[in-house]
């Protein structure tokens, strides 16, 4: 008999699935895209390509109001779902965009070692791979940090060049040659990180582009494309 109540709620379940919470408050159920209506209204959704040089990326939403509070949760109240619910948003937006139809690989900015131990988890590798779910394309964890650097935030566009510098190496055996190479990490600032490691897949034959969940307006890109 008990056999027969658990193949009836595994019918069930099947038939009429539960409702999943969204991965942004947790409160209300989500949408298809893994959050629900009032918080994709909140983050003020505004897909916009820009560039940090010579180098082009995309981001979905300005790091401000609601989307700024999400993204300190998930890095600093340790609210990893917020990052596996902006990856399915990134990802879904990726197929509707032409100019990345070309992408070859996901390069999620590598994480330092001490972060990675206070943080628990690399947003930048949550994203990648949840993008992966929605928008089929390979991750590439060949590129890795080899240098601890400091927190970004704080430091003049001159420091953050200075601060990065040698800062990623690609692991041998890994071509990246004609291969178009996705950078994305959570939130774009003034481009320095991004620029390191687009420089990087450059040197290496690859083509770089960027994604980032959120874009901050606190530098100009005159201003990035100088420190270039």
């Amino acid at each position: 008999m008990q056999v027969f109540r658990e193949w009836g709620r595994a019918l069930e379940e099947l038939l009429f699935p539960p409702e999943l919470p969204c991965g942004l408050c947790r409160e209300r159920p989500a949408l298809d895209v893994g959050a629900c209506r009032i918080c994709l209204d909140a983050l003020n959704i505004r897909w916009e390509k820009g560039a940090a040089g010579s180098y082009p990326y995309f981001s979905l939403f300005p790091y401000q109001g609601f989307g700024r509070d999400l993204i300190h949760e998930m890095k600093f109240q340790g609210r990893i779902e917020i990052a596996a619910a902006l990856g399915v948003l990134l990802g879904t937006a990726c197929r509707e965009e032409p100019d990345l139809a070309r992408v070859h690989l996901l390069v999620p900015v590598p994480l330092a070692p001490r972060r990675m131990a206070e943080r628990g988890f690399n947003q930048a590798a949550v994203l990648a791979d949840n993008i992966r779910g929605v928008w089929k394309r390979p991750v590439c964890s060949q590129i890795v940090r080899v240098r601890e650097t400091k927190p970004q935030s704080g430091l003049s566009l001159k420091e953050r060049k200075r601060n990065l510098r040698r800062a990623f190496a690609l692991l041998p055996g890994t071509s990246l040659k004609n291969r178009c190479c996705l950078i994305i990490d959570d939130v774009i600032t003034s481009g320095q990180t991004f620029a390191a490691l687009a420089r990087l897949v450059e040197h290496y034959g690859g083509r770089p582009m960027g994604l980032f969940a959120a874009r901050t307006e606190k530098w100009g890109l005159e201003e990035v494309a100088e420190e270039l």
